[in-house]
């Protein structure tokens, strides 16, 4: 009976830090750049950070563990661009379109062609479409989303056709995967070390 006791006082008192643990934390500290844990007392989490023009985002659980959180993100890895088909097009250019999972035009993606030794360069329009000349033996497409820092391909397309539509893929660019990441508890704090080349992340508990 004293250990049953025993061991649902512990189990209590291990409730009682889960529960104290849990709250909404927020960075401070890193010129700017904004970000916010919300650890919920439910076992999930959620994270958001804001840098320039970039914004990134994470959902999973977490649990306490020792003197550290461990966050596992609930989402998985994926391409960021995916051809989806190609079409004849018109005599005179080369369109290159680049569509949301909505259906809309994506801005601002710059698109690398390669046609036999000459390679071209262009950025999607408010319609989603880089435009190139009509060149012969444009073979190869290339990405990069300069706001995030991410660059995909070399996808072949057929120099035959004239326009090529790719899917841009929102969330495998803005979520942030983590996989048994481990914040240390620092009194009130929790610190992140996520992004190796940058300094710790102090987040406070509000």
């Amino acid at each position: 009976m004293k250990i049953a006791l025993a061991s649902c006082v512990a189990l209590a008192a291990l409730a009682a830090w889960g529960n104290d643990v849990a709250g909404h934390y927020v960075l401070q500290g890193v010129m700017e750049v904004g970000s916010e844990l919300l650890l919920k007392p439910d076992g999930s989490f959620e994270f958001m950070l804001a840098y320039g023009a970039a914004d990134y985002w994470a959902k999973g659980t977490w649990k306490h563990d020792g003197d550290g959180v461990v966050l596992q993100s609930a989402g998985k890895e994926e391409a960021p661009f995916r051809m989806l088909r190609s079409e004849a097009g018109k005599p005179g250019l080369i369109r290159v379109w680049v569509i949301g999972k909505n259906g809309k035009g994506v801005a601002n993606i710059h698109i690398a062609l390669q046609a036999a030794d000459m390679p071209l360069g262009a950025t999607t329009d408010s319609e989603g479409a880089a435009v190139f000349p009509d060149v012969k033996d444009a073979n190869v497409a290339a990405f990069e989303a300069r706001v995030y820092q991410i660059e995909a391909g070399p996808f072949k397309i057929d120099p035959k056709n004239k326009d090529f539509y790719f899917e841009i893929n929102g969330d495998a660019i803005q979520q942030v995967l983590f996989k048994d990441e481990r914040l240390a508890i620092e009194g009130k704090d929790l610190v992140m070390t996520h992004w190796k080349e940058g300094p710790a992340m102090r987040y406070k508990k509000e």
